[in-house]
């Protein structure tokens, strides 16, 4: 009776399964999707309000930060160690193929191959091999000639035995991209940070509980711009115009950078989003107003602030947008007379020269609205991002290979007959067998034509 197996072969061959792959797989998927539903590091108060009761358990079960979490690190550790075992397993074999090729066509490889024919010439054999090795060469590589048992002349010409390895350069290029992804969960971080337009930070928010990550450099928000689309406050672009400080001095090249949404500023290894803005401080509004007997006076003052006027009665700023219809900025204005009648809303226009309700006696005309923004900035760091792109090209070039390249490979084997010489033609694809088939075909009528056989139109089986 055979053995029982070992148990390193019986763990071996757990970790060379397809179905493990499959598994892992399926399940990294699902944990993915979680992962995408389960907002991930949020704080305890927060995930306190979004799941009440659960929120303890999906705690428990490092739900929160996933992506950081033991379980999540074994899964990628287990398809890592079956990826790796399933390259192991059959890269030796291959690399023997490409390295150590059989150059002659033995009765056992022939009747492996489904590709084979034979050709009937009236010339020698040195005159057939003579005719025949410019096209092989043309269409393959130089082949290789030796002799066979019974003296015969063989050879083998092959092309793209690289194509072979395709899968495993796929196999790295996951590698790589695992590895740089888990050097970046590692070492990596991601922050937000808030500069107001003016000022200069030198640090960024850390998650509950930590303490402020220090930037090292200065980090100025020189100015900030927002604008909208036609007739409306909805925002078409918001810029920032960033400068990096060192010791106190701007760096050359960082001064003054345009930053918008996809097109962020890099530095020392961070890159700075333009992630939200909003604004620092209540705006300040400039009025123009018109008094009842014809005498104008501009005044300024914030939203919910009293402004006083010199006949006793008052203005308040209740509501503004930037942009109302086509007429520019607008703030809705309440007006309480000097008899302290309360009048509807006015609404002061930048692009008008007074307000249109007639109803009150005074005349109103929004000049400018001073806004002070600040920008915020999406903050991160991630030295795994060369490996991710050096796996993402590998990833293209092997597929490109595994999928769209074969592995051809062509046996002569020349004979001399009675009447000339016989030539034994047989060939094989790793992969794409049909369209192997049509360029054997193709190459076998041009040997016949190197060789001047002019009834040839069809493979014969070999015996």
């Amino acid at each position: 009776m055979p053995g029982k197996p070992s148990r390193s072969s019986s763990l071996w061959t757990f970790l060379c399964s397809l179905k493990l792959t499959v598994a892992t797989l399926l399940l990294l998927a699902a944990t993915s999707i979680l992962g995408t539903v389960i907002p991930q590091k949020l704080s305890s108060l927060q995930y306190q309000q979004h799941y009440g009761d659960k929120a303890q358990l999906l705690q428990a079960l490092q739900l929160d930060d996933m992506y950081h979490s033991v379980w999540f690190m074994a899964l990628i550790g287990l398809f890592v160690l079956n990826l790796v075992a399933c390259s192991l397993r059959r890269l030796p074999a291959v690399w023997r193929t490409v390295s150590r090729p059989t150059l002659v066509a033995d009765g056992a490889l022939l009747r492996s191959l489904s590709h084979k024919t034979t050709l009937k010439a009236n010339c020698s054999v040195d005159e057939a091999t003579a005719r025949l090795q410019p096209l092989l060469r043309r269409r393959f590589a130089g082949p290789r000639q030796t002799t066979g048992p019974e003296q015969e002349v063989c050879l083998f010409a092959e092309r793209r035995r690289y194509a072979r390895f395709g899968a495993y350069v796929t196999h790295l290029a996951i590698l790589l991209i695992i590895l740089g992804a888990l050097i970046g969960s590692w070492f990596g971080f991601d922050s937000f940070v808030s500069v107001v337009e003016g000022e200069t930070v030198t640090q960024l928010s850390a998650g509950e509980g930590q303490a402020p990550v220090e930037l090292g450099f200065g980090l100025r928000c020189d100015d900030f711009s927002v604008s909208y689309y036609e007739g409306s406050a909805r925002p078409r672009e918001y810029r920032s115009q960033l400068t990096v400080l060192e010791d106190g001095q701007e760096v050359p090249g960082y001064t003054e950078v345009p930053v918008v949404v996809n097109r962020p500023l890099q530095y020392r290894g961070l890159t700075f989003y333009q992630s939200s803005y909003g604004l620092a401080e209540m705006p300040l509004f400039h009025l123009q107003v018109r008094m009842p007997d014809g005498t104008e006076l501009q005044m300024a003052g914030r939203p919910g602030q009293v402004l006083p006027l010199a006949d006793g009665g008052s203005l308040q700023v209740v509501d503004y947008t930037p942009a109302f219809r086509d007429l520019g900025g607008a703030a809705l204005i309440e007006v309480l007379t000097v008899e302290g009648q309360r009048l509807p809303a006015i609404a002061a226009m930048q692009e008008l020269p007074e307000d249109m309700n007639h109803r009150s006696p005074y005349r109103l005309q929004l000049l400018r609205v001073d806004e002070r923004y600040y920008t915020g900035l999406q903050v991160t760091r991630d030295p795994g991002v060369p490996l991710v792109w050096l796996g993402c090209l590998l990833l293209v070039l092997g597929s490109l290979s595994a999928f769209s390249l074969a592995h051809q490979r062509l046996w002569l084997t020349i004979r001399p007959t009675a009447g000339g010489c016989e030539v034994q033609v047989a060939g094989s694809s790793h992969r794409n067998q049909p369209a192997f088939a049509g360029t054997f075909d193709r190459l076998c009528q041009e040997l016949a034509t190197e060789l001047e056989i002019n009834n040839y139109s069809a493979k014969e089986g070999l015996s």
